[in-house]
């Protein structure tokens, strides 16, 4: 008959608990967060020039303006009717837009690229 010693399986169970709890810190750690930035869009042109200008980022609608800023708004303003915050990883990304009036594009910005840095907010402002 087999006789096991049991403080030397709790021990080395104790050791395997220890490694996998040290293994599962370490590689949480390891996890890099990517880095991101912020195109802010924005107008001041006359609200009577249109009902929205709807935002395109990379392809995708990203928001719509629907009343002008009074000033340049601030790095970090969230996203509103007169501000439009689209966060992104750090890189080139393009943007467009379209101004609609009465349900009708009446004009458009074509799309162009435009870089965002890591940490930093790139403004995009509206203009006729």
């Amino acid at each position: 008959m087999r006789v096991f010693n049991l403080s030397n399986l709790a021990a080395t169970a104790t050791r395997a608990l220890l490694l996998s709890a040290i293994i599962t810190v370490m590689y949480s750690c390891k996890k890099e967060k990517t880095p991101t930035g912020s195109f802010i869009f924005y107008t001041f042109l006359e609200s009577s020039k249109y009902d929205a200008i709807k935002i395109f980022v990379d392809g995708k609608e990203s928001g719509s303006i629907t009343l002008s800023h009074i000033v340049k708004p601030e790095c970090g303003t969230p996203t509103s009717i007169n501000v439009i915050n689209v966060k992104l990883p750090a890189g080139t990304h393009s943007w467009s837009a379209k101004q609609i009036k009465g349900g009708q594009e009446v004009d458009e910005w074509d799309e162009r690229d435009e870089t965002i840095k890591e940490g930093e907010c790139t403004y995009i402002k509206l203009v006729e």
